[in-house]
């Protein structure tokens, strides 16, 4: 491959994180961003000031305008700034039907913004006519948008939303499966049986089924051999994704947020954490394999997606900069950011002196990143540097085909976002190896004695899965819209068969307690502690023990914690229900591919006592506990309320594809 390129460019996403400075020196001022952690109000709208760059003025089209919408009595639509510039942006042709939508368009992410609010704060008998107001007039993908986003805020926004997979599947699934499905559904869904064998797809009564494998299954790639495009490119996982960044939108500011939930930033940076270490759980079955997970899958990335315009979306071919004064301030940032971790404060630029501390780090580190890596330039610039590689599109101008790294729901198909994710995650690690462990034995108790166990066997396997693509269809063309025939991509997802744990706990008395379950790679109780930012938490929850012998029994069907998308897979037969959230991490995709022979994990269980009125969201403990960071275990032996089990996860292939074939390593 021509590129070769060092960890350090890819760390070059991270420089940008925070702009503060350890110490109130001149060199180290000017890259303080504003000089606080939170966004103040007035912060927040320079960060949706428009670019100016307007490429659709001359487009002429005949549509109804906000202002002729709204009644001149109206006060709550005249005097609402809201209004003003959605209507600014809606008169000068920034939103329009047919433009490709990315939040990180100046133009788009502000109109977005404004109807989010319109929605937000509308009286209720307003809301339904500013909806269907703006379906008809605005862009579709743009109002999508702002209804997700005031769901969060109002039950009356959204009835029934479906997946984004469903809603935009040419986001999820190949280009080429796209291009079969529209040409099929001009024929009316006749072809030539000989053209469907080849071109993988067959008829079942009124359902017309693409075969659909991942992006680049017909490239050869030396460099890169980890096979674990399923797991990127998983539709569930990349919609839970989109989900996680209208909880933290980037342009949202630290004090709404916190309004919202004071512990959204360390719950930002856990589910980074977790998303890291089930990716490194994904990549245990390479070791048995002779694959190293250390192959370079990042240089060159082809998407295969393909936007509504007939764009496809960029390839990256390498990543390459010449070096120059932006660089330059990006280092000077890194060394400022490590002086803040070496020195354990932050010198804000007012003066004001914030010492990191066991207690606050995750907190305010996870604010400084946002504050300064998520501000609107920034993240704008990071993502047209890894996005489009050598040939960037400048970010400053509308682009009708943006990389995946500026949409949310397809960010993570990318390794090298992934990686991304990764360097983030080491200015927690670094300053967390600073600090002493934490003494574990204070959690150490004789009060509950976990005696016995019993699991079923877990096997992963993979599922097909089809998806309806009929939303591709949605337009003013009638002869699209009116065959019966329903046209789907049936891919291959990880999926594993159903499992339950189940404990026996001795309890001396009666008692509130939590209970933790973490999955990790194959280690023992001395160990373990070492590998803590591998283990994946299954859940956490309150549990309620009797004295005496207690039955303790979990699977992923008795929690709330999950999303469920079999609701929406036509391959199966069987009646369900409908438990997908866009919010929560997709159940499918809790356990890692095992092995034919078998796949040694680490289970663990803990059982502490916390107050009787205590729910998840007031429990002082971090997040992740107790494998948040680095933990001193003096006593292994005594203690029987918290356990590590080995388990083994096998995996049952099947080279026999069923209507067609996949990739080999979907077996």
């Amino acid at each position: 491959m021509f590129l070769k390129y060092s960890m350090n460019m890819i760390l070059l996403w991270l420089y940008l994180l925070g702009t503060a400075s350890c110490a109130p020196s001149d060199e180290f001022r000017s890259f303080v961003h504003e000089g606080e952690l939170e966004v103040t109000d007035d912060a927040y709208v320079k960060y949706i000031v428009p670019s100016g760059y307007s490429p659709h003025k001359i487009q002429k089209q005949t549509r109804h305008l906000l202002r002729d919408f709204v009644n001149k009595d109206d006060l709550f639509f005249q005097d609402n700034e809201y209004y003003k510039i959605l209507n600014d942006h809606v008169e000068a042709g920034h939103i329009m039907k047919g433009l490709t939508f990315s939040i990180y368009d100046d133009n788009m992410r502000e109109a977005a913004i404004a109807l989010f609010r319109l929605l937000q704060f509308a009286q209720d008998d307003k809301i339904d006519s500013i909806r269907e107001w703006a379906s008809v007039n605005i862009n579709n993908d743009l109002l999508d948008y702002a209804l997700i986003m005031t769901s969060l805020f109002r039950v009356d926004a959204l009835k029934g939303h479906e997946p984004p997979f469903i809603t935009k599947p040419n986001y999820f699934v190949n280009s080429e499966t796209i291009k079969k499905a529209f040409k099929l559904k001009l024929n009316n869904g006749k072809f030539n049986p000989q053209e469907a064998q080849v071109q993988q797809f067959y008829r079942t009564n009124d359902v017309i089924s693409i075969n659909t494998n991942y992006s680049s299954w017909n490239l050869w790639n030396k460099e890169c051999k980890d096979n674990l495009d399923y797991f990127r490119e998983d539709i569930g996982l990349n919609s839970y994704y989109y989900g996680v960044h209208f909880l933290y939108p980037f342009w949202m500011n630290s004090e709404e947020l916190t309004g919202t939930d004071p512990k959204y930033a360390e719950k930002y940076y856990y589910i980074h954490q977790q998303l890291m270490a089930r990716y490194n759980l994904e990549k245990e079955h390479l070791k048995y394999l002779n694959i190293s997970d250390a192959t370079k899958c990042y240089d060159d990335y082809m998407p295969y997606l393909t936007y509504d315009n007939g764009l496809p979306f960029p390839s990256r071919s390498s990543i390459r900069r010449e070096w120059s004064d932006d660089y330059a301030r990006i280092k000077s940032v890194d060394i400022a950011i490590k002086e803040c971790i070496t020195r354990s404060v932050i010198f804000m630029e007012n003066g004001t002196k914030i010492d990191l501390t066991e207690d606050n780090f995750v907190d305010l580190l996870a604010k400084l990143i946002r504050a300064n890596f998520e501000s609107v330039q920034v993240a704008k610039t990071l993502r047209s540097l890894f996005g489009y590689g050598s040939d960037a599109f400048p970010s400053d101008r509308y682009n009708p085909a943006p990389s995946v790294l500026h949409h949310p729901q397809t960010s993570l198909r990318d390794p090298i976002y992934w990686y991304m994710i990764q360097s983030l995650l080491k200015y927690f690690d670094d300053f967390s190896t600073t600090l002493d462990p934490y003494d574990f034995s204070k959690y150490q108790n004789d009060e509950f004695n976990i005696i016995d166990n019993s699991f079923t066997k877990i096997t992963t396997y993979y599922e097909f899965y089809q998806f309806n693509l009929g939303k591709i269809f949605s337009n003013d063309n009638s002869d699209l819209r009116s065959t019966p025939l329903t046209f789907t991509a049936r891919q291959k997802r990880l999926k594993h068969t159903p499992f339950s744990l189940s404990f026996t706990i001795d309890s001396k008395y009666n008692k509130t307690t939590l209970v933790k379950l973490f999955l990790g790679p194959e280690c023992n109780e001395i160990t373990c502690f070492d590998e803590f930012a591998k283990f994946f938490e299954l859940d956490s929850f309150i549990y309620e023990v009797n004295e005496g012998l207690n039955i303790l029994k979990w699977s992923p069907e008795t929690t709330l914690k999950y999303s469920f998308d079999d609701y929406f897979n036509i391959e199966l037969k069987s009646s369900r229900k409908n438990k997908f959230c866009l919010f929560k991490f997709p159940e499918n995709m809790i356990i890692p591919k095992g092995l034919e022979q078998g796949l040694n994990f680490t289970l663990f269980i803990l059982i502490t006592p916390v107050n009787d009125e205590s729910d998840l969201d007031t429990l002082s403990i971090p997040l992740g506990f107790p494998f948040h960071r680095q933990a001193s275990i003096s006593n292994f032996a005594d203690f029987n309320n918290y356990k590590f089990y080995n388990i083994t996860v096998y995996h049952k292939e099947n080279s026999k594809h069923a209507n067609g074939y996949f990739s080999p390593h979907l077996n």
